[in-house]
Protein backbone atom coordinates (compact mmCIF):
# COMPACT_ATOMS: atom_id res chain seq x y z
CA UNK A 1 0.00 0.00 0.00
CA UNK A 2 2.11 3.01 -1.19
CA UNK A 3 -0.45 5.04 -2.17
CA UNK A 4 -3.05 6.81 0.10
CA UNK A 5 -6.31 8.85 -0.86
CA UNK A 6 -7.32 11.96 1.60
CA UNK A 7 -10.22 13.09 3.27
CA UNK A 8 -10.18 16.74 4.07
CA UNK A 9 -12.95 17.21 6.96
CA UNK A 10 -14.03 21.12 5.99
CA UNK A 11 -17.47 20.61 7.44
CA UNK A 12 -18.58 21.23 10.98
CA UNK A 13 -20.30 24.04 13.03
CA UNK A 14 -17.45 25.97 13.97
CA UNK A 15 -19.15 27.53 16.71
CA UNK A 16 -16.04 28.41 18.65
CA UNK A 17 -15.06 30.21 15.88
CA UNK A 18 -18.05 31.86 14.50
CA UNK A 19 -17.50 31.24 10.91
CA UNK A 20 -16.58 28.26 8.31
CA UNK A 21 -12.93 27.46 9.20
CA UNK A 22 -12.45 26.10 5.41
CA UNK A 23 -12.86 29.57 4.16
CA UNK A 24 -10.64 31.28 6.43
CA UNK A 25 -7.40 33.07 4.85
CA UNK A 26 -4.16 31.36 5.27
CA UNK A 27 -0.93 32.93 3.99
CA UNK A 28 0.21 33.08 0.29
CA UNK A 29 -2.97 33.88 -0.53
CA UNK A 30 -4.24 30.23 0.26
CA UNK A 31 -7.42 29.90 2.34
CA UNK A 32 -7.25 26.92 5.05
CA UNK A 33 -8.69 24.52 2.50
CA UNK A 34 -7.20 25.64 -0.29
CA UNK A 35 -3.84 25.21 1.79
CA UNK A 36 -4.96 21.26 2.51
CA UNK A 37 -6.07 20.50 -0.62
CA UNK A 38 -2.56 21.92 -2.18
CA UNK A 39 -0.78 19.74 0.24
CA UNK A 40 -2.98 16.46 -0.68
CA UNK A 41 -2.50 17.12 -4.11
CA UNK A 42 1.50 18.42 -4.02
CA UNK A 43 2.15 15.09 -2.60
CA UNK A 44 0.28 13.24 -5.60
CA UNK A 45 -2.42 11.19 -3.70
CA UNK A 46 -4.69 8.86 -5.39
CA UNK A 47 -7.61 10.84 -4.68
CA UNK A 48 -9.29 13.42 -2.48
CA UNK A 49 -12.49 13.70 -0.86
CA UNK A 50 -13.64 16.82 0.92
CA UNK A 51 -16.23 16.30 3.04
CA UNK A 52 -18.49 19.51 3.84
CA UNK A 53 -21.14 18.20 6.27
CA UNK A 54 -25.07 19.76 5.08
CA UNK A 55 -23.38 22.72 4.34
CA UNK A 56 -24.46 23.46 1.06
CA UNK A 57 -23.06 27.37 0.99
CA UNK A 58 -19.42 26.20 1.76
CA UNK A 59 -19.94 23.17 -0.60
CA UNK A 60 -20.62 25.83 -3.78
CA UNK A 61 -17.72 28.57 -2.24
CA UNK A 62 -15.17 25.41 -2.24
CA UNK A 63 -16.14 24.88 -5.90
CA UNK A 64 -16.36 27.77 -7.26
CA UNK A 65 -13.42 29.66 -5.77
CA UNK A 66 -11.26 26.69 -5.16
CA UNK A 67 -11.83 23.64 -7.30
CA UNK A 68 -12.55 25.74 -10.54
CA UNK A 69 -9.24 27.11 -10.22
CA UNK A 70 -7.44 23.83 -10.29
CA UNK A 71 -5.97 21.73 -13.70
CA UNK A 72 -8.42 19.37 -15.39
CA UNK A 73 -6.30 16.67 -14.05
CA UNK A 74 -6.17 18.41 -10.51
CA UNK A 75 -10.05 18.46 -10.98
CA UNK A 76 -10.25 14.90 -12.19
CA UNK A 77 -8.41 13.43 -8.32
CA UNK A 78 -11.14 15.80 -6.38
CA UNK A 79 -14.67 15.35 -4.97
CA UNK A 80 -17.07 17.31 -2.80
CA UNK A 81 -18.88 14.77 -0.37
CA UNK A 82 -22.21 15.69 1.92
CA UNK A 83 -22.84 13.82 5.42
CA UNK A 84 -25.28 11.01 4.13
CA UNK A 85 -26.32 11.25 8.17
CA UNK A 86 -27.50 14.38 9.71
CA UNK A 87 -25.63 16.27 12.64
CA UNK A 88 -23.10 13.28 13.25
CA UNK A 89 -20.15 15.48 13.57
CA UNK A 90 -16.81 13.72 12.27
CA UNK A 91 -17.82 10.68 12.54
CA UNK A 92 -20.48 11.28 10.28
CA UNK A 93 -18.38 12.87 7.94
CA UNK A 94 -15.72 10.14 7.72
CA UNK A 95 -18.60 7.69 7.12
CA UNK A 96 -20.15 9.41 4.02
CA UNK A 97 -16.41 9.91 2.46
CA UNK A 98 -15.38 6.38 3.34
CA UNK A 99 -18.46 5.25 1.93
CA UNK A 100 -17.91 6.44 -1.51
CA UNK A 101 -14.04 6.54 -1.48
CA UNK A 102 -12.09 4.27 -4.27
CA UNK A 103 -8.98 4.22 -2.78
CA UNK A 104 -7.49 1.15 -0.89
CA UNK A 105 -6.87 3.64 2.53
CA UNK A 106 -7.41 7.43 3.50
CA UNK A 107 -5.54 10.16 5.16
CA UNK A 108 -7.92 12.40 7.13
CA UNK A 109 -6.55 15.82 7.46
CA UNK A 110 -8.96 18.22 9.60
CA UNK A 111 -8.66 21.94 7.82
CA UNK A 112 -8.06 23.38 11.07
CA UNK A 113 -5.09 21.42 11.42
CA UNK A 114 -3.20 23.61 8.90
CA UNK A 115 0.52 22.40 9.89
CA UNK A 116 -0.19 18.86 9.01
CA UNK A 117 2.34 17.28 6.45
CA UNK A 118 1.39 14.61 3.83
CA UNK A 119 4.70 13.24 5.08
CA UNK A 120 3.77 12.05 8.27
CA UNK A 121 0.88 9.86 7.16
CA UNK A 122 2.95 7.76 4.39
CA UNK A 123 6.07 7.80 7.62
CA UNK A 124 3.16 6.27 10.09
CA UNK A 125 1.88 3.91 7.18
CA UNK A 126 5.68 2.74 6.34
CA UNK A 127 6.20 1.85 10.10
CA UNK A 128 3.11 -0.74 10.25
CA UNK A 129 4.71 -3.96 8.78
CA UNK A 130 1.61 -5.51 8.25
CA UNK A 131 -1.66 -4.78 6.56
CA UNK A 132 -4.30 -6.41 9.42
CA UNK A 133 -5.42 -3.15 10.30
CA UNK A 134 -8.59 -0.49 10.12
CA UNK A 135 -7.07 2.06 11.30
CA UNK A 136 -3.93 3.77 12.33
CA UNK A 137 -3.69 6.68 14.59
CA UNK A 138 -1.37 8.83 15.92
CA UNK A 139 -1.19 9.46 19.40
CA UNK A 140 0.19 12.80 20.82
CA UNK A 141 2.80 13.78 23.83
CA UNK A 142 0.03 13.63 26.54
CA UNK A 143 -0.95 9.86 25.08
CA UNK A 144 -4.45 11.22 23.99
CA UNK A 145 -5.45 9.46 20.67
CA UNK A 146 -5.70 11.94 16.92
CA UNK A 147 -8.15 10.49 15.27
CA UNK A 148 -8.75 13.38 13.34
CA UNK A 149 -5.23 12.81 12.21
CA UNK A 150 -5.48 9.20 11.29
CA UNK A 151 -5.64 6.42 8.49
CA UNK A 152 -8.58 4.52 8.02
CA UNK A 153 -9.72 1.97 5.21
CA UNK A 154 -12.80 2.19 3.25
CA UNK A 155 -14.84 -1.13 4.72
CA UNK A 156 -14.95 0.13 8.13
CA UNK A 157 -17.80 2.09 7.00
CA UNK A 158 -19.88 -0.88 7.05
CA UNK A 159 -18.82 -0.75 10.65
CA UNK A 160 -19.88 2.31 11.31
CA UNK A 161 -24.01 2.96 10.65
CA UNK A 162 -24.38 0.96 14.00
CA UNK A 163 -22.32 2.91 15.74
CA UNK A 164 -24.16 6.27 14.21
CA UNK A 165 -27.39 4.88 15.61
CA UNK A 166 -26.52 5.01 18.91
CA UNK A 167 -25.74 7.65 22.09
CA UNK A 168 -22.15 7.88 21.58
CA UNK A 169 -21.11 9.31 17.77
CA UNK A 170 -17.43 10.14 18.96
CA UNK A 171 -14.71 9.38 16.53
CA UNK A 172 -13.29 7.92 19.83
CA UNK A 173 -16.03 5.45 20.65
CA UNK A 174 -15.82 3.94 17.48
CA UNK A 175 -12.28 3.23 17.25
CA UNK A 176 -12.81 1.18 20.64
CA UNK A 177 -15.24 -0.51 18.69
CA UNK A 178 -14.08 -1.49 15.29
CA UNK A 179 -10.80 -3.18 16.29
CA UNK A 180 -7.64 -3.19 14.70
CA UNK A 181 -6.67 0.01 15.62
CA UNK A 182 -3.03 0.24 15.67
CA UNK A 183 -1.32 3.55 17.59
CA UNK A 184 1.82 5.20 16.19
CA UNK A 185 4.03 7.45 18.55
CA UNK A 186 3.12 11.15 16.96
CA UNK A 187 4.67 12.64 20.19
CA UNK A 188 7.04 15.12 18.41
CA UNK A 189 4.29 16.68 16.63
CA UNK A 190 2.41 18.51 18.50
CA UNK A 191 2.31 21.94 16.51
CA UNK A 192 0.75 18.97 13.30
CA UNK A 193 -1.44 17.97 15.57
CA UNK A 194 -2.55 21.08 16.87
CA UNK A 195 -6.38 22.35 15.79
CA UNK A 196 -6.92 25.88 15.46
CA UNK A 197 -10.21 26.28 17.55
CA UNK A 198 -10.73 29.98 18.54
CA UNK A 199 -10.36 32.76 16.15
CA UNK A 200 -7.08 34.21 18.55
CA UNK A 201 -5.74 30.53 18.55
CA UNK A 202 -6.16 30.90 14.37
CA UNK A 203 -4.39 35.05 14.07
CA UNK A 204 -1.73 32.96 16.21
CA UNK A 205 -1.09 29.98 13.90
CA UNK A 206 -1.42 32.30 10.89
CA UNK A 207 1.53 34.57 12.47
CA UNK A 208 3.97 30.70 13.37
CA UNK A 209 3.24 30.29 9.43
CA UNK A 210 4.29 33.81 8.16
CA UNK A 211 7.32 33.49 10.34
CA UNK A 212 8.10 29.89 9.26
CA UNK A 213 9.48 31.65 5.96
CA UNK A 214 11.40 34.33 7.76
CA UNK A 215 15.64 33.58 8.32
CA UNK A 216 14.49 35.68 11.76
CA UNK A 217 11.12 35.84 12.82
CA UNK A 218 9.57 39.40 13.89
CA UNK A 219 6.92 40.95 15.43
CA UNK A 220 5.70 44.24 14.68
CA UNK A 221 4.30 47.01 16.94
CA UNK A 222 2.28 49.50 15.63
CA UNK A 223 -0.08 52.56 16.40
CA UNK A 224 -2.08 54.99 14.67
CA UNK A 225 -0.49 58.03 16.21
CA UNK A 226 3.05 58.94 17.85
CA UNK A 227 2.50 59.09 21.90
CA UNK A 228 0.58 56.54 22.20
CA UNK A 229 2.92 54.13 23.68
CA UNK A 230 4.73 51.98 21.32
CA UNK A 231 8.14 52.43 22.59
CA UNK A 232 6.74 51.77 26.12
CA UNK A 233 5.49 48.46 24.81
CA UNK A 234 8.68 47.60 22.94
CA UNK A 235 10.99 48.02 25.94
CA UNK A 236 8.38 46.15 28.07
CA UNK A 237 8.16 43.12 25.99
CA UNK A 238 11.84 43.19 25.19
CA UNK A 239 12.42 43.21 29.15
CA UNK A 240 10.09 40.02 29.64
CA UNK A 241 11.04 38.03 26.72
CA UNK A 242 14.83 38.09 27.82
CA UNK A 243 13.43 37.00 31.02
CA UNK A 244 12.12 33.72 29.19
CA UNK A 245 15.36 33.58 27.04
CA UNK A 246 14.86 34.74 24.28
CA UNK A 247 17.32 37.44 22.96
CA UNK A 248 15.50 40.36 21.07
CA UNK A 249 16.18 42.57 18.44
CA UNK A 250 14.33 46.12 17.91
CA UNK A 251 14.30 48.00 14.66
CA UNK A 252 12.66 51.64 14.72
CA UNK A 253 11.62 53.90 12.24
CA UNK A 254 12.37 57.16 12.08
CA UNK A 255 11.30 59.82 9.68
CA UNK A 256 12.91 62.74 11.24
CA UNK A 257 16.42 61.87 10.53
CA UNK A 258 18.60 60.99 14.02
CA UNK A 259 22.25 60.90 14.98
CA UNK A 260 23.56 57.69 16.54
CA UNK A 261 27.29 59.26 17.09
CA UNK A 262 29.24 61.96 19.28
CA UNK A 263 30.27 64.53 18.08
CA UNK A 264 34.47 64.55 17.54
CA UNK A 265 34.87 60.55 18.20
CA UNK A 266 36.95 59.35 15.53
CA UNK A 267 34.08 57.31 14.10
CA UNK A 268 32.38 60.80 13.71
CA UNK A 269 34.88 62.39 11.98
CA UNK A 270 35.58 59.67 9.38
CA UNK A 271 32.01 59.69 8.54
CA UNK A 272 32.12 63.93 8.23
CA UNK A 273 34.94 63.26 6.15
CA UNK A 274 33.53 61.29 3.60
CA UNK A 275 33.37 57.72 4.74
CA UNK A 276 30.42 55.61 3.60
CA UNK A 277 30.61 52.98 6.20
CA UNK A 278 31.97 53.34 9.88
CA UNK A 279 31.74 50.77 12.59
CA UNK A 280 33.26 50.43 15.94
CA UNK A 281 33.52 47.06 18.23
CA UNK A 282 34.04 47.09 21.66
CA UNK A 283 34.00 44.22 24.55
CA UNK A 284 30.34 44.10 24.54
CA UNK A 285 29.02 46.24 21.99
CA UNK A 286 29.65 46.80 17.81
CA UNK A 287 28.19 49.65 15.89
CA UNK A 288 27.86 50.35 12.36
CA UNK A 289 26.75 53.66 10.49
CA UNK A 290 26.22 53.77 7.30
CA UNK A 291 24.77 56.22 4.11
CA UNK A 292 21.57 55.46 2.32
CA UNK A 293 19.81 56.53 -0.42
CA UNK A 294 16.63 56.14 1.18
CA UNK A 295 15.44 55.23 4.36
CA UNK A 296 16.62 51.61 4.75
CA UNK A 297 14.00 48.63 4.70
CA UNK A 298 12.83 47.56 7.94
CA UNK A 299 12.27 43.84 6.86
CA UNK A 300 15.50 43.74 5.44
CA UNK A 301 17.56 45.16 8.56
CA UNK A 302 15.54 42.56 10.75
CA UNK A 303 16.95 39.42 9.05
CA UNK A 304 20.83 39.95 9.85
CA UNK A 305 20.14 40.36 13.59
CA UNK A 306 21.81 37.71 15.43
CA UNK A 307 18.94 37.69 17.42
CA UNK A 308 15.78 34.82 18.08
CA UNK A 309 13.42 37.29 17.26
CA UNK A 310 13.23 40.67 16.38
CA UNK A 311 10.74 43.52 16.61
CA UNK A 312 9.54 46.56 14.63
CA UNK A 313 8.32 49.53 15.93
CA UNK A 314 6.49 51.93 13.23
CA UNK A 315 3.93 53.90 13.06
CA UNK A 316 3.24 52.48 9.34
CA UNK A 317 0.85 49.42 9.32
CA UNK A 318 3.83 46.99 10.02
CA UNK A 319 4.69 43.43 8.78
CA UNK A 320 2.52 40.63 10.00
CA UNK A 321 1.88 39.51 12.85
CA UNK A 322 1.01 43.04 14.10
CA UNK A 323 0.48 43.73 17.36
CA UNK A 324 -1.27 47.15 17.78
CA UNK A 325 -0.98 49.81 20.65
CA UNK A 326 -3.93 52.20 21.40
CA UNK A 327 -5.09 54.34 23.94
CA UNK A 328 -8.12 53.37 25.82
CA UNK A 329 -11.11 53.35 24.24
CA UNK A 330 -9.73 54.68 21.07
CA UNK A 331 -10.16 50.99 19.21
CA UNK A 332 -11.95 52.79 16.40
CA UNK A 333 -8.71 54.24 14.99
CA UNK A 334 -7.07 51.27 14.02
CA UNK A 335 -4.67 51.18 11.52
CA UNK A 336 -3.18 47.26 10.30
CA UNK A 337 -5.58 44.80 9.02
CA UNK A 338 -7.38 42.41 10.93
CA UNK A 339 -6.00 39.31 9.47
CA UNK A 340 -2.46 40.56 10.50
CA UNK A 341 -2.97 41.78 13.97
CA UNK A 342 -2.75 39.45 16.39
CA UNK A 343 -3.46 41.90 19.34
CA UNK A 344 -4.50 45.19 20.54
CA UNK A 345 -2.60 46.78 23.63
CA UNK A 346 -4.56 49.75 25.69
CA UNK A 347 -1.75 51.36 26.96
CA UNK A 348 -3.49 51.50 30.33
CA UNK A 349 -3.72 47.72 30.75
CA UNK A 350 -0.16 46.90 30.25
CA UNK A 351 0.44 44.92 33.14
CA UNK A 352 -2.79 42.54 31.98
CA UNK A 353 -2.15 42.43 28.44
CA UNK A 354 2.19 41.91 28.48
CA UNK A 355 2.11 38.47 30.08
CA UNK A 356 -0.19 36.97 27.83
CA UNK A 357 1.66 38.12 24.87
CA UNK A 358 4.41 37.02 26.01
CA UNK A 359 3.27 33.47 26.26
CA UNK A 360 1.67 33.36 23.51
CA UNK A 361 4.89 34.51 21.62
CA UNK A 362 6.71 31.59 23.39
CA UNK A 363 4.30 29.53 22.10
CA UNK A 364 5.08 30.63 18.47
CA UNK A 365 8.89 30.20 18.86
CA UNK A 366 8.62 26.63 20.27
CA UNK A 367 6.22 25.85 17.71
CA UNK A 368 9.17 27.42 15.04
CA UNK A 369 11.89 25.40 17.24
CA UNK A 370 9.09 22.11 16.55
CA UNK A 371 8.75 22.38 13.31
CA UNK A 372 12.63 22.00 12.51
CA UNK A 373 12.90 25.96 11.93
CA UNK A 374 16.87 27.53 12.05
Amino acid sequence: MNKLGLIILAGGLSTRMGQPKALLPWINGESLISHALRKGLDADVEDILISIGDDEVLGHAIQTHIIDTLSNDEKEKVSIVRDSVERCGPLGALYSALAVGPSAAYAVMAVDMPFMEMDLYFDWLYKVDHNDWNAIIPTSASGKAEPMAGIYKPHIASLLPAILAGNDVSLHHALDTIGLVISVDASDYSVELRNVNHYEDYLWARALAANEYRRVPLISVVASKRKTGKTTVVTRLVSELQKVGLSVGVVKSDKHGFHMDHDGTDTDLAYKAGADVVAIAGPNETAIRMRTQEQSNLYDLSQFMPVDIVILETRSQGIAPIIEVTQEGHTEELISDPMDRVAIVEISKLDQDVPELVRRIQDMMRGLHDRCYC
